[in-house]
């Protein structure tokens, strides 16, 4: 046996660097790191069309003999991988060992200038990226061994002497000059990068510009001044600055320190509704008496709240112990809408807010990462798939509903974040090799999702105030009199005595009626768009219900079938009485799941049927028996489960309401689905299972009692009445992404109201419990 060493082509310089990194932009980023590494309190990066090069200066701790050889020469070395932090306590953004390929990304020569901390002597270093790419006297690549790059060292002059002679910028001198007054420019290093690859538009130095501006989070402590110059346009540009986010409706800001609980800290700012200009009869509805809603809390615009990844995550159970992945982290996250009207003004009190907000977003919009204070881009790039990394548009495409609906949703083009994290505290967070973005984890999926449940926590808090300063208007303005007024004066016959007073005050009470009428109607729609995502399925089995008919009836005979032609070829084959039985019990499974399949397919085409979808008058006892024994055929015995009602035998005939079979299926039908995942869910409910109805009569309404003995309502409700919104869900599979439609509750919500009914959500000590009222007829 022989041992044989591996060998890299030279050309693996060249995918690493010009074919790995996306684009000049990126590679000047890299670049800029290196800089920021050095722990450099200046860079300068000028790019020079006319003498086809760019420079980048830092005055960084610079390198020594040493450095350049074993870590500047060495490929992926791991240098910073142990050595994470600089000498000044700065995060190294860097930990690969490739980001110096970059050079070769921008253009075919690199001379680099280097003058060590407290040393009297400097290096240049230089390298022509063609020789990579040079073949051996038997037509291949040469290895990358037999490549070299030229070093030699500097003496008898400054680092500012050396740079000053080497680069010709009026402009860029200047700055030199600035900085060395301030603070002696002794130290450092500049690469000079020559005979570029990018033909360097005016278009594209302005969005490097644009992504510099970004590089660094805004708010946060300035480390690094940065220069950026155009040879061509020396005035256009200058000093990057970092830009503070003032003008918002909303700030939350979510801070998490890694603890054994999962506790984050969030703090809000409210700047969206005027408080002076609101009525203070806002404050008596129930969802404004308490905390954070409350007339005090109000006032101050700023609370603080905790929460832990499980109440952002309602349902999460984190088997794979991804939680424990997740490090420190801070999210800043902005809402600003863009516009609104006057009538929103008018009903929603909104503040006025300073320019066009539109064009603020346009540069800054969108959610951005930041590792140890540095940009990990493509997250939140304008004009990128990756612009909305977060899926915060599709989220809204599901629930469209306008905030003055419970659950509403953000738009992505009405937002602004910034995600501040450490790679020393964040190990699982890595880079792709190509530092365009995190590489695909479980972990950074749960990350993920923890930033959404932390978004949602915004969502909630304003669409709660949106739905109740929409109540406010509507009691305000009493809509449902002025409607009801409005359809009185609509069916009144002409009167040609009116006089011009009645004529005037009949219009206005139209004007009134129709403008209620309209916000009932928007109030609709909304709703009816949350419909029309789950209408499809019920179109479906609709449009197939011929076909899943004779599905039915082939059903009901083919076992029978198959098990008479099995049996006659078997008996005159198999002479092995315990093969016999083998057959029978495989053929005794499919008769099994072909009544299962029966049952299921006759519930769904039921489902549609048109005479269920009418309001007639139903006796509950006898539609709970039917009921009953629908399910006991489909789930309950199998599942264990033992579903009972009862009721006042002298009530029997009294327990009758006008509503539609679909209605009480969607109430009842969601109840029972939802009890079943309960009962089986994580390991399941152990002994009896119990599903129990209970109908009396108060006054002129029946009221239901619904009661199991499941888990109940998750405990990451802080206020159970939360599971009643559209696509709330508790339902989540091990990286936190949601599994349920979250619709159920809420469909049972919307059936109750539509027929004037109540609910009332209660917490017992065990298990979970709903109650109804419905109107009572004879």
């Amino acid at each position: 046996m022989s041992k044989i060493p591996f060998t890299v082509s030279a050309r693996t310089a060249r995918l690493i660097g010009r074919e790995n990194v996306a684009n000049a932009e990126g590679a000047l980023i890299e670049l800029i790191k290196n800089c920021y590494d050095a722990d450099s309190d200046n860079s300068i990066i000028l790019i020079d069309r006319t003498q086809n090069q760019i420079i980048i200066f830092d005055m960084g701790d610079g390198m020594n003999n040493k450095i350049i050889r074993e870590q500047w020469m060495t490929i992926g070395t791991d240098d910073k991988l142990y050595n994470a932090t600089t000498t000044s306590g700065r995060i190294k953004s860097g930990a690969k060992g490739i980001g110096r390929f970059a050079l070769d990304r921008l253009g075919n020569k690199c001379t680099m200038l280097t003058f060590p901390k407290n040393k009297n002597l400097g290096y240049r270093w230089k390298v022509d990226w063609g020789h990579f790419e040079v073949k051996d006297g038997t037509g291949k690549n040469v290895k990358i061994n037999d490549v070299y790059a030229e070093l030699y060292t500097i003496s008898k002059t400054s680092y500012l002497d050396s740079i000053k002679k080497a680069i010709d910028n009026e402009p860029f001198r200047e700055i030199l000059t600035k900085i060395n007054d301030k603070e002696p420019i002794t130290h450092g290093t500049a690469l000079i990068i020559s005979d570029i690859r990018d033909d360097w538009k005016k278009e594209s130095i302005e969005k490097v510009f644009s992504t510099l501006e970004l590089l660094n989070p805004p708010e946060g402590a300035k480390k690094m001044n940065i220069w950026l110059l155009d040879a061509d346009d020396p005035l256009q540009y200058g000093l990057v600055e970092n830009d503070n986010f003032k003008d918002y409706d909303y700030k939350l800001t979510a801070t998490y320190k890694k603890n054994k609980d999962f506790n984050i800290n969030i703090d809000i700012h409210r700047n969206e509704f005027d408080y002076n200009l609101i009525p203070k009869k806002l404050f008596e509805y129930p969802d404004m008496h308490e905390f954070p809603f409350d007339e005090e809390t109000f006032i101050t615009e700023h609370f603080k709240i905790k929460r832990t990844f499980f109440q952002l995550l309602k349902g999460y159970k984190d088997e794979k112990n991804l939680a424990e992945n997740i490090g420190d982290f801070t999210f800043t996250f902005y809402f600003l809408k863009n516009t609104f009207t006057k009538d929103d003004r008018a009903k929603f009190y909104y503040k006025e807010f300073l320019g066009s907000r539109s064009k603020w977003l346009e540069k800054f919009g969108g959610i951005k990462l930041y590792r140890d204070e540095f940009r990990v881009r493509p997250y939140g790039e304008m004009n990128t798939q990756s612009y909305d990394w977060l899926m915060l548009g599709e989220r809204f495409g599901v629930n469209p509903a306008a905030f003055s609906r419970k659950g509403s949703r953000v738009r992505p083009n009405q937002v602004a974040g910034i995600i501040k994290f450490s790679r020393i505290d964040n190990p699982y967070l890595e880079d792709k090799s190509n530092r365009e973005g995190i590489q695909d984890s479980d972990t950074f999926d749960l990350f993920k999702n923890i930033l959404i449940g932390i978004i949602k926590v915004q969502e909630d808090d304003r669409s709660t105030i949106g739905f109740n300063l929409d109540k406010l208007f509507g009691d305000l303005n009493e809509d449902e009199k002025n409607i009801t007024d409005s359809e009185k004066i609509a069916d009144e016959n002409e009167n040609e005595n009116e006089t011009q007073e009645e004529t005037k005050s009949k219009n206005e009470t139209l004007k009134k009626g129709v403008k209620a009428r309209d916000k009932k109607i928007k109030d609709q729609e909304d709703e009816l768009a949350t419909s029309r995502a789950m209408a499809s399925a019920g179109i479906m089995i609709s449009s197939f219900s011929h076909e899943f008919h004779g599905l039915r009836n082939n059903l009901i005979s083919r076992v029978s079938l198959l098990e008479g032609k099995i049996k006659k070829v078997v008996n005159e084959s198999v002479n092995d009485p315990s093969d016999l039985r083998k057959i029978d019990r495989e053929i005794e499974k499919f008769h099994s799941q072909d009544q299962k399949l029966k049952q299921w397919i006759d519930f769904a085409i039921g489902l549609t049927k048109k005479d269920r979808r009418k309001n007639k008058k139903i006796n509950l006892v006898d539609y709970f028996n039917n009921f009953k024994d629908t399910w006991d055929e489909n789930l309950f015995k199998e599942r264990n489960i033992n579903f009972k009602f009862d009721f006042d035998q002298n009530d029997k005939n009294l327990l009758n309401t006008n509503i539609s079979e679909l209605d009480l299926d969607t109430i009842f039908d969601n109840l029972i689905t939802n009890s079943i995942e309960a009962f089986t869910k994580n390991g399941g409910i152990i002994g009896n299972r119990n599903i129990d109805v209970h109908l009396s009569i108060e006054k002129r309404q029946i009221k239901i009692k619904y009661c199991d003995n499941g888990p109940g309502i998750d405990n990451a409700y802080i206020n159970i009445n939360d599971i009643l919104k559209p696509f709330e869900t508790s339902k989540t599979d091990d990286l936190g992404n949601q599994i349920g439609t979250g619709l159920g509750m809420w469909l049972i919500k919307s059936a109750v109201d539509s027929n004037k009914g109540k609910m009332l959500l209660t917490k017992p000590k065990k298990g979970f419990q709903v109650e109804f009222w419905l109107k009572k007829i004879n």
